[in-house]
């Protein structure tokens, strides 16, 4: 094996497996730590570099302004008609031949096995297209891209996360459906600005689970780090991070329904509380998404392509740690095999 092999399989053992693609959480630490103030902290480092996106191009600028006093920027028929149509197309087809009301419980995710009853009566299936329109018009959008990395003040060195999603209910049985599901709670992602991007396929509303954020909770304030102080004690005890709606009214922040019809997009910063509607009919919701937490990953700070020492060597490790991961699980499944 060779030195490259071996460095690989050294920093699998020691930093993990999922060293590369892990980003900080939103609360960590025990209860003594935060009862002392350690989510402040990681808070503090984590946001006072970068209160205020950086600048953009002149032609974007109004929307980076609107992102930056809302956290969140809508804006309807995004696309031109041909792009859209042509993106629409491409998820109409990787969809063919699902049914949402067709479903057995032994094929669900683990994802879906967290939440098994809220699955049960809301359809789920999320593709990974890469597919000519989504990744030309949306995945490598530079509108989309110099609005999330101005954001997150990071480099973006490697594809974000994305996909086409379609959820829909099942019946109309029994009611508030979506609070089975902890994504229905205002919540924030993490502690430090992120981007999601939504581009609705179809026309939402509040009756099939529009988006909901809360329009300026995205910022840094000392209500907010408050908030959060006693929300991580909360967590550190119980594990439950969720609030409700009052709660986030104390510090003056009013959850609304994103709806939008077909073609709308809008960019969010997920460091602000934000939640997923409830379905009142059979109605599907159905987006193309790009979530960009991966700027904040190893994996995105070391895939480097500057031409320096640096730079070749965190790449070269990228590729080394990647390798000894798929050789350790090919070791696996042969071991397996022969168990």
């Amino acid at each position: 094996m060779s030195n490259t092999n071996s460095s690989g399989n050294i920093a699998v053992k020691l930093l993990g497996k999922d060293f590369l693609d892990k980003y900080p959480l939103l609360f960590s630490g025990g209860t003594i730590a935060n009862m002392l103030g350690y989510n402040i902290f990681r808070t503090l480092y984590m946001n006072l570099w970068r209160t205020k996106p950086s600048r953009v191009s002149k032609e974007y600028q109004k929307y980076a302004d609107i992102l930056e006093k809302d956290g969140i920027v809508v804006i309807p028929d995004f696309f031109p008609k041909e792009q859209f149509d042509a993106i629409k197309k491409e998820f109409d087809e990787l969809y063919a031949g699902w049914s949402p009301f067709d479903f057995n419980e032994k094929d669900f995710s683990k994802r879906q096995n967290d939440f098994p009853e809220y699955f049960k009566t809301i359809a789920e299936k999320i593709v990974t297209p890469e597919t000519p329109a989504f990744t030309e018009y949306f995945l490598k959008n530079p509108f989309i891209n110099e609005l999330a990395t101005s954001v997150v003040h990071r480099k973006s060195r490697i594809t974000p996360y994305h996909h086409f999603w379609f959820l829909q209910r099942r019946n109309l049985d029994g009611e508030n459906v979506g609070y089975l599901h902890t994504a229905a709670y205002p919540h924030a992602d993490v502690f430090y600005p992120t981007i999601k991007v939504f581009l609705y396929l179809n026309d939402v509303d509040e009756s099939n689970a529009a988006y909901i954020y809360a329009k300026g909770s995205h910022k840094l304030s000392i209500k907010r780090l408050w908030f959060e102080y006693k929300l991580s004690i909360k967590y550190s005890r119980t594990k439950d991070d969720r609030v409700t709606d009052e709660e986030l009214a104390k510090i003056g922040f009013y959850p609304e329904s994103i709806c939008g019809k077909a073609n709308t997009l809008f960019i969010s910063n997920n460091m602000g509380y934000h939640n997923r509607g409830d379905f009142s009919n059979l109605k599907p919701r159905q987006t193309a998404q790009l979530d960009f937490r991966h700027l904040e990953t190893w994996r995105n700070t070391l895939f480097r392509n500057e031409k320096d020492i640096f730079s070749r060597l965190s790449r070269k490790f990228v590729k080394s740690f990647d390798k000894s991961l798929k050789q350790n699980k090919l070791a696996n499944i042969s071991n397996n095999n022969m168990s």
